[in-house]
């Protein structure tokens, strides 16, 4: 897991812009979860999975080293590293942007 850092921030009077990563992004998913929920606990081949926090705290545990995530954390998974990730607070949400599609023909989802 790579934290990653924005790749460019804009602020004036009107908002603030943060350009979060520029990539080949093939789907984005919204996922909404509750205390206790524990989702992953696989790898991919060679699809390179990003996350970014929205709401709550997350503990992200990849290649068995765990860490404690919060609300705009923004990491990437990439292939072959085994990721879980377990809901800390009451609820919680986070996008996930895959640079390969999910289809049931071709999951690249390995345990």
């Amino acid at each position: 897991m790579r934290t990653l850092p924005a790749e460019f921030i804009h602020k004036n009077h009107r908002r603030s812009l943060s350009q979060l990563v520029t990539g080949d992004i093939k789907q984005v998913n919204l996922y909404e979860t509750y205390k206790g929920a524990s989702l992953g606990n696989h790898y991919h081949k060679i699809t390179y999975e990003y996350f970014y926090i929205t709401k709550g705290s997350f503990l992200i545990n990849i290649q068995e080293k765990s860490q404690i995530v919060g609300r705009n954390s923004f990491f990437v998974v990439e292939p072959g590293e085994r990721h879980t990730l377990e809901c800390l607070s009451m609820t919680g949400s986070f996008f996930t942007f895959l640079t390969k599609p999910y289809t049931k023909e071709d999951t690249d989802t390995y345990k």
